[in-house]
């Protein structure tokens, strides 16, 4: 397993997303797994996640996401965390102790490929999750590209 951060994930888990947080952070991911890893434009990519909160997360907590394609950044926004997770069939207050899901995700085919000895194509996507008092949950850093077919 490699990981890109200070903080290793504690099962076998997907190379393609790193935690980037650190010991202080108040989930400790024990993994992330997706499958088709890695995923492929125009499939269901199914993704699990097994982790601990060391705290219970309550309403005002955010994200903060960006993503880029290549050197452009696609995406720089805080989003409302509470709002978000109800997406993968959670709500807030997350309580203290064990969390797990598992969500399946329709990839667009339209997603553009990456281009041979080129950076297009690759995605990064970094995501930190705080608390309404501003404790840092998690951070995220994944990567991945789609190559041409």
């Amino acid at each position: 397993m490699k990981a890109l951060s200070c903080v290793e994930l504690h099962e076998e888990s997907t190379e393609l997303i790193t935690n980037c947080g650190d010991d202080n952070d108040l989930l400790e991911i024990d993994y992330i797994n997706l499958n088709p890893d890695p995923p492929v434009r125009g499939e269901i990519l199914k993704i699990e996640f097994k982790g601990n909160l060391k705290e219970q997360v309550d309403d005002g907590a955010y994200v903060l996401i960006t993503v880029k394609y290549g050197l452009v950044q696609l995406l720089k926004k805080k989003f409302d965390f509470c709002e978000e997770i109800v997406k993968v069939d959670e709500q807030c207050p997350l309580e203290k102790g064990k969390l797990v899901f598992n969500k399946d995700v329709e990839l667009p085919k339209e997603i553009p490929p990456q281009y041979f000895f080129s950076t297009q194509g690759k995605y990064t996507v970094e995501a930190q999750i705080f608390t309404n008092d501003d404790k840092r949950v998690t951070c995220l850093h994944g990567v991945t590209s789609f190559p041409r077919y």
